[in-house]
């Protein structure tokens, strides 16, 4: 676990704690991550590369041989895209799972059969993803050793908590936000879950019955079953049912949707998102400050060297 000391006062300076030398301050400054790894390049690339490979991806058609049913897979992909994003500037740490993660669902499910310009877009992906963890690692690497020296530079004194510092409740509020950020989005999955159950349990119990598309709105199509009877079927892509043509409605009672359409989990599955991606951001920035600031409430703080005036600590 890597201690995070807390600033405190120069006039709160226990006496005896040693100050930087200017040997201490060069050492520590060439530790810092080269340019290549500052993540604005690497956040750049994989939002280059996804956006490409968003761009290429063929869109699928929806059709009772191939339903267009909730994606929980894509979901989790577009998940770890947007958290790389956010924690390459933000958490280099998660990165360094998140991204090899990613970089194994984009090889297994998007390499195996695509075309030319999506093979592509996709190695462009796991290449923007190679990139952001190598930054991300030297940035967690040169963070550790500057803090190494730093205590290094201390000689591994203690001394005691000054007393007009506060207890600090950061860390503690952090890790309750994201708690409850990530219990909501548990919810969502589970209720998401629930209603594509549900909707499962219901196809079961009714009758298919093909019918001829009669015409197009925004959100439905009209159908005519039975040779005379029409209705309105509620449609997420109406597009993909052209006028004439034929689909297979389900219906139990005052129920229907077309056989190609299963429930769309897609307001729970964004739910997930919205509350999952800080939630987790949430926990990792609350959870390694909470053992450090447990023992220095206890009486001892890592004896630093004092920081001069534009001197700062640690990497990203």
């Amino acid at each position: 676990m890597i201690e995070n000391p807390a600033p405190i006062p120069s006039s709160a300076v226990p006496a005896g704690a040693v100050a930087w030398s200017s040997g201490d301050a060069a050492e520590w400054a060439r530790a810092r991550p080269p340019a290549w790894a500052r993540p604005l390049w690497a956040v750049l690339a994989l939002l280059g590369a996804v956006g490409w490979a968003i761009g290429v991806e063929p869109v699928p058609v929806c059709g009772d041989a191939a339903p267009c049913g909730p994606d929980w897979a894509g979901m989790a992909q577009v998940g770890l895209a947007a958290g790389c994003l956010i924690w390459l500037a933000a958490a280099s740490d998660l990165v360094l799972v998140a991204a090899p993660v990613l970089g194994v669902m984009v090889t297994l499910s998007e390499l195996p059969g695509a075309g030319a310009s999506e093979t592509t877009a996709n190695l462009a992906v796991l290449g923007a993803l190679a990139f952001g963890w190598a930054g991300a690692l030297r940035r967690v690497t040169g963070r550790r050793r500057q803090r190494e020296l730093a205590e290094r530079a201390a000689g591994g004194t203690r001394h005691p908590v000054p007393r007009p510092l506060r207890p600090l409740r950061r860390g503690a509020a952090l890790l309750t936000a994201g708690a409850l950020l990530c219990a909501v989005s548990g919810a969502a999955v589970a209720l998401g879950l629930e209603g594509i159950r549900a909707d499962e349990r219901r196809a079961a119990r009714a009758t298919a019955a093909e019918g001829q598309v009669l015409g197009r709105h925004a959100e439905s199509v009209r159908v005519r079953l039975d040779g005379s009877r029409a209705v309105e079927v509620a449609a997420g892509w109406p597009e993909d049912y052209p006028v004439g043509g034929t689909v297979t409605v389900l219906e139990d009672g005052e129920w229907r949707r077309l056989a190609a359409e299963p429930y769309d989990a897609f307001g729970w599955q964004a739910l997930v998102l919205a509350a999952g991606l800080p939630g987790v951001s949430l926990l990792a920035s609350g959870a390694p400050g909470r053992l450090p600031r447990r023992r220095g409430r206890r009486g001892l703080a890592r004896g630093l060297p004092r920081r001069r005036h534009g001197h700062r600590a640690g990497g990203r």
